[in-house]
């Protein structure tokens, strides 16, 4: 068994190895995953390494049983990206391009979801939610910190009202090392589109950037992340991309304020754990702001290192 979300299973027959996949509750939905199925067949015929998706003898591509749905794949031999090997890790660049690239001229209408994972609506709402369940036990430390995020808050609401038109495609969804399998210098597989959905292009980007390349030093304790972004790395990261996806102007200029979204989104409202508590917000909520005040004040750094790549 393994994964975070799903149950998933190895399997061996004598007709070969298999990748077996119980979904959740949260993602038995099947119209979703007939078009996740979709996706992945566009993306094999673009020749982009994804695993086959094995019909049933009926020729659908899950089983519906007693109130599960169940869905096999075949199995990719490989081993899972190591970030902290050079070429693995470049390797993710150059993929997460490849993907956009391949997905370009693909979409399909049940992945459009009404209400994005990230975005400052979503932040406002999460907001919303902590105070509520905060009561009337927030005090004059908690409110000091509250103010800050609340300002944050509303100057994403500005700076996501000036970006114009970014391109959407159907992203990913969930980018990083743990659904890269590699053989040698190659990527065979991209796996676990079970939140791919449409969505601004450079917020996948954005989102594989806090993971890649994101400074090893374990700054913070309270968060879901250890620390900034190594400016190096980002600078990296983005040229590599860049030599196959040519970002926009408009893109490049809203990449930071991505950042700082999904860092005080994720932070606040992490996924597969429960919003952050009370109990927890006098140690994580400086931790939260640094990170978004940091997002801020590199945004000139950032912009600056996507300009260059896109000369």
């Amino acid at each position: 068994p393994h994964g975070c979300v799903n149950d998933n299973w190895w399997v061996e027959t004598n007709t070969g190895q298999f990748f077996l996949r119980r979904r959740h509750a949260p993602l038995r939905k099947p119209r979703q995953i007939r078009a996740q199925h979709k996706l992945i067949e566009h993306l094999r015929n673009a020749g982009f390494p994804v695993a086959e998706v094995i019909s049933t003898r009926y020729n659908h591509t899950f089983v519906e049983l007693e109130s599960h749905i169940y869905e096999l794949h075949g199995y990719i031999n490989g081993e899972l990206c190591d970030v902290e090997r050079p070429m693995h890790w470049a390797l993710a660049a150059h993929t997460l391009a490849w993907y956009h690239q391949a997905v370009a001229e693909f979409d399909h209408p049940a992945l459009h979801r009404s209400r994005q994972r990230y975005g400052p609506k979503t932040l406002a709402g999460i907001f919303e939610r902590i105070m509520k369940n905060w009561g009337h036990q927030v005090d004059h430390r908690l409110n000091a910190l509250l103010s800050e995020l609340a300002a944050h808050t509303k100057d994403l609401m500005v700076q996501f009202s000036s970006f114009g038109a970014l391109p959407k495609l159907i992203i990913h969804g969930d980018y990083h090392a743990g659904n890269l399998i590699l053989r040698g210098d190659k990527v065979v597989g991209v796996v676990d589109f079970d939140h791919a959905h449409r969505c601004f292009r450079a917020m996948e980007l954005a989102e594989a950037l806090i993971f890649f390349a994101t400074e090893r030093s374990k700054r913070f304790r309270h968060t879901v992340y250890s620390g900034v972004l190594n400016l190096k790395a980002v600078q990296r990261f983005i040229n590599i991309y860049s030599a196959t996806i040519r970002l926009t102007n408009a893109e490049i200029q809203a990449l930071p304020h991505l950042i700082r979204t999904v860092w005080l989104c994720a932070a606040l409202d992490p996924p597969l754990q429960p919003l952050l508590s009370i109990d927890r917000a006098t140690q994580a909520l400086p931790e939260v702001l640094f990170l978004a005040d940091w997002a801020r004040s590199h945004a000139d750094d950032i912009v600056g290192i996507g300009m260059v790549a896109h000369a």
